[in-house]
C-alpha cells in the first residue's frame, strides 16, 4: 500500500540519471528514480526496451495511490497535469473505474495517497501544488456516502502528506513532512487530525506508514543521505527499530504493508555506487527482528527499483516498480519466495493493495503521460481504462 510514499513521486530509472549518481551523495538517488525518461537507448537493447515517450507534453492523469476494499469497491488517487493540477479521485464499482467530480477536487493539489476504513476512505496529499512544488499545505480529504469534504490539519501548515492508514474510523495515521521543519506523523482519534510526537533524532520525511491496530503502526523514515530507519508505535510512543545495512549499499524504503504483529513487509530501492546501479530491496518483519529478503531484479539496462508493497496473509503481497528497461515491475510474495511476474505496459507503478481473495490493483503512470491502472485476477495483470467523469 504507497504508503511514497517520496513512493508517491512516480518514477522512472534512467541511465542516465543513475551515471550522474557515482561522484554524488545516496541522497541523489532520488532525483536519479524521480527523472524523466530518458531517450531510448542504443540499438543493441532495443529488443528488451519498452518505447519512450517524449518529455514535452505532460500526464492528464497520473495515479499515485490506490486502496482495494471488495470486489466492487476500490478507489485510487493522483493528480492531473498542467502548471497548477488538480487532485484526482477514481472509484471502481465492480465493473469500470471513473474519475469522483467533487467541489473538494476543484483546487490545485496533488493526491498522493489513499486508504481505506469502515464507512470510508482517506485520501492525502499537497494542495496549492504548483509547478516546481510551491506553496504546498498538507490536505486530507475524506470520502464517505460518496461526499468528498476537507479535513482540518494542525498547524504548521506547510509541507506535504506522502502516506495514510487506516483501522478504524476513530484511528488512522497520516504522514509526510513540515516544509522547513523535519518530519511529520499526524494521528486521527475519530474527532481531529493531530500532531504524534516523534523522537528527537527523526530526520528527513516519514515516506509511508502502514497500521493494524491501534497500538501496532509501522513508519518509513526517510532520510536523504542515509538508509531509510523504520519507526514503531506501541500504542504510546514512536521508537527506532534496527534494520539491515549492507556495506557498500544504501537503502531507501518507499512502502511499508502488515497484517499482522508478526508480519510486516517493507520495500524499496538499493543504490550500489561501485556499480552505479539501482536494485530492489524488500525487507520482512518477523515478530523479533527485520531481515533482508531475496527479491528478484530482472535485466535491465542499470536496474531495478520498487516504490510500493501491500500484503492480504502471511503468503499473499506484492511489490511494485519499474526499472531502466521500461516494463512494469511487480514480484509477488507467495510464502516461500518473491519472483518477478510479467505485467503489461511500461509503467512506472506506484501504489498496489491486494484483497484477502488475491485480487489486486495496481496504479502508476506511463511516461507522465497518461494514467495506468493493472487488475490482477488470480493468474494475470491486465490493464483497466479509466473514465473521466464529468
Amino acid at each position: 500500500m504507497r504508503t511514497r510514499g517520496n513512493r508517491r513521486s512516480l518514477f522512472v530509472l534512467t541511465a542516465a540519471a543513475l551515471a550522474s549518481l557515482a561522484t554524488c551523495t545516496p541522497a541523489a538517488v532520488h532525483a536519479a528514480v524521480t527523472a524523466l525518461p530518458a531517450p531510448a537507448p542504443t540499438s543493441a537493447a532495443k529488443a528488451n526496451v519498452c518505447p519512450r515517450v517524449g518529455t514535452a507534453t505532460l500526464a492528464p492523469v497520473a495515479l499515485a495511490g490506490v486502496t482495494a476494499i471488495s470486489s466492487r469497491d476500490a478507489w485510487a488517487v493522483g493528480w492531473t497535469s498542467g502548471g497548477a493540477p488538480r487532485p484526482v479521485l477514481a472509484h471502481w464499482n465492480g465493473s469500470s473505474w471513473a474519475t469522483v467530480s467533487s467541489p473538494a477536487l476543484q483546487t490545485p493539489a496533488k493526491l498522493l495517497a489513499v486508504a481505506k476504513f469502515p464507512g470510508g476512505v482517506w485520501a492525502v496529499g499537497a494542495s496549492g501544488q504548483a509547478t516546481g512544488g510551491q506553496h504546498r499545505t498538507h490536505l486530507i480529504l475524506r470520502v464517505t456516502a460518496g461526499k468528498v469534504q476537507a479535513v482540518p490539519t494542525p498547524r504548521p501548515l506547510g509541507g506535504k502528506l506522502e502516506g495514510v492508514t487506516a483501522t478504524s474510523a476513530a484511528n488512522a495515521w497520516a504522514v509526510g513532512y513540515i516544509s522547513g521543519g523535519g518530519p511529520l506523523i499526524l494521528h486521527w482519534n475519530g474527532t481531529a487530525w493531530k500532531r504524534s510526537p516523534l523522537p528527537s533524532h527523526a530526520r528527513g520525511r516519514i515516506d509511508g506508514v502502514a497500521a493494524i491496530s491501534a497500538t501496532n503502526a509501522w513508519a518509513i523514515d526517510g532520510r536523504s543521505r542515509a538508509n531509510s530507519q523504520l519507526w514503531h508505535w506501541n500504542g504510546t510512543r514512536w521508537s527506532h527499530v534496527a534494520t539491515p545495512a549492507i556495506k557498500g549499499q544504501t537503502e531507501f524504503l518507499g512502502g511499508v504493508t502488515a497484517t499482522s504483529a508478526k508480519n510486516a513487509w517493507a520495500a524499496g530501492t538499493s543504490f550500489v555506487p561501485t556499480t552505479v546501479t539501482i536494485r530492489t530491496v524488500i525487507l520482512h518483519w518477523n515478530g523479533v527482528r527485520w531481515r533482508r529478503t531475496p527479491s528478484p531484479n530482472p535485466p535491465t539496462i542499470d536496474g531495478d527499483g520498487l516504490v510500493a508493497v501491500s500484503a492480504s496473509s502471511a503468503d499473499d503481497a506484492w511489490a511494485v516498480g519499474t526499472n531502466t528497461a521500461g516494463p512494469s515491475l511487480t514480484e509477488h510474495w507467495n510464502g516461500t519466495s518473491w519472483r518477478a511476474v510479467p505485467a503489461p505496459g511500461c509503467a512506472a507503478l506506484a501504489d498496489v493493495s491486494v484483497l484477502p481473495s488475491g485480487t489486486a490493483w495496481a496504479v502508476g503512470s506511463f511516461g507522465n503521460q497518461k494514467p495506468v491502472i493493472l487488475r490482477w485476477n488470480g493468474t494475470a495483470w491486465h490493464s483497466a481504462p479509466l473514465t473521466i467523469g464529468s
